[in-house]
């Protein structure tokens, strides 16, 4: 067996380690990073105040203690421990721990958390924000994998809802996070705010400008060859369209001439001249 090895099953050993004890609440120690893990919920203090007056300290519920060298932290517990006290009690039931670091007595207090609350909105903001997110791991020393599956299986969530509580960390605004937190919009939602903001906008359809001033006309079409022939056709015909319209005018006067002649030789007659008379003259 490698050394390696050995050193791991000593640490599961230790951490499997605990016993119950009844401690002293002067001498539970309160950390930062245990305190803001999940929010301590006022209605929820009460309720269990009114619970505590009247049935007591429940066995089962003793509040989670990691004796790290001579202190003894409180990990999970935190409104069971602030209700008992508020009622005048000193000392308190707890279950004492021997982790290996802190990363190890987050896990645990993050779990404990889990089994008693359906994480969403603020619960489960504040859980995922407690998880290392450095690639290749989640919170537990020696676990490889994707960060976002490691943490999941941890608060019994599915990947994906770390990775979008993760975005609404990093993205979401302070009025966002507010609204969260006092459910008036869930995570999802936010979520949901977030990636449409983040869709491009379909540009407007710009109408083409034309500036007639720089516009150059446009070429002549090159004529085909029916047309080439249709033009000189034209051409060809315009002279003999004068000339007929020269013969034309000259058979009018001709046949005015005649007309008139017809009718001066029928007055003539008329008023008893001879035909030779006539003829002569017509002739003159």
């Amino acid at each position: 067996m490698k050394l390696n090895d050995i050193i791991s099953m000593v640490k599961d050993t230790t951490q499997k380690i605990s016993e119950k004890k009844i401690l002293k609440i002067k001498d539970i120690v309160l950390i930062p990073e245990f305190q803001k893990l999940l929010v301590m919920e006022e209605d929820v203090l009460e309720k269990m105040k009114q619970s505590m007056k009247e049935e007591g300290f429940k066995s089962g519920h003793e509040i989670h203690i990691w004796k790290r060298g001579k202190e003894y932290i409180l990990i999970d517990g935190h409104t069971r421990k602030t209700a008992w006290e508020s009622l005048g009690n000193k000392t308190i039931p707890c279950i004492v721990h021997n982790f290996a670091n802190m990363e190890e007595a987050k896990t645990f207090a993050i779990k404990e958390q889990i089994n008693r609350r359906n994480l969403s909105g603020q619960a489960l903001l504040d859980a995922v924000a407690n998880f290392n997110f450095e690639k290749g791991k989640g919170n537990v020393v020696g676990e490889k994998g994707k960060a976002s599956e490691i943490i999941a299986k941890q608060i019994g969530v599915s990947a994906k809802t770390v990775e979008k509580t993760r975005l609404v960390l990093k993205e979401a605004s302070p009025e966002q996070l507010e609204a969260i937190k006092k459910d008036e919009i869930s995570m999802n939602q936010v979520y949901k705010q977030i990636q449409d903001k983040k869709k491009p906008k379909p540009e407007p359809k710009s109408e083409e400008k034309v500036d007639k001033e720089t516009v150059s006309p446009a070429a002549p079409k090159p004529e085909s060859e029916a047309e080439t022939e249709a033009k000189a056709e034209e051409v060809k015909a315009k002279p003999a369209a004068k000339k007929s319209t020269a013969k034309t005018v000259s058979k009018t006067k001709t046949d005015e001439a005649f007309a008139k002649g017809v009718r001066y030789a029928i007055s003539e007659i008329r008023k008893g001249i001879s035909l030779e008379d006539l003829e002569k003259s017509l002739s003159a």
